[in-house]
């Protein structure tokens, strides 16, 4: 496995593991339904960024 596909799937681990601990720990509260939306772009963006920095550098 190349470096930058592993820090993509690292990266994608990483964020997948803090929406899922949010979504445990403010389950139930007002805070929930904001806050999924607001994890899930922040994690897709890091990715798209990851993923053009990956393509740039071939």
């Amino acid at each position: 496995m190349k470096a930058w596909d592993a820090a993509i799937l690292g990266t994608a681990i990483i964020w997948a593991g803090t929406i899922v601990a949010a979504a445990l720990l403010l389950a139930g509260t007002d805070c929930f339904g904001p806050l999924i939306p607001i994890l899930g772009g922040g994690a897709a963006g890091n990715l798209i960024v990851l993923a053009g920095a990956r393509s740039a550098g071939e």
